[in-house]
């Protein structure tokens, strides 16, 4: 079974740069523990400088997999000392496929 994550970041605007210069480096780190970044998107209303980032993962676990490589790479103390200056917050959720039903009752 595979997972959908979003990660929401709210970055400042004095650092977005940085950011975007940043998750080029880790994403190919992340991807090539699994996961695949489904896509990022940058707010074009409401609060500016937020990006959603959506994750394909192949469980909950691998959630902590990827975490746990990129916390070993040796470039990962500049990236969290980056992170922490230029991102305001993050939320992450996890989200299940949900299908409607049609107007017969079936999917």
């Amino acid at each position: 079974m595979s997972l959908n994550m979003k990660s929401t970041l709210e970055v400042e605007a004095n650092g977005f740069d940085r950011f975007v210069a940043l998750m080029g480096e880790m994403v190919p780190i992340l991807e090539r523990v699994g996961w695949k970044l489904e896509g990022a998107y940058l707010h074009a209303s409401g609060r500016l400088n937020t990006v959603v980032d959506l994750w394909r993962l192949e469980d909950y676990n691998h959630y902590g997999r990827g975490l746990e490589v990129l916390m070993a790479h040796p470039d990962f103390p500049r990236f969290r000392q980056t992170l922490g200056e230029v991102v305001r917050n993050e939320t992450v959720v996890f989200l299940l496929p949900l299908q409607y039903p049609g107007p017969e009752g079936a999917p």
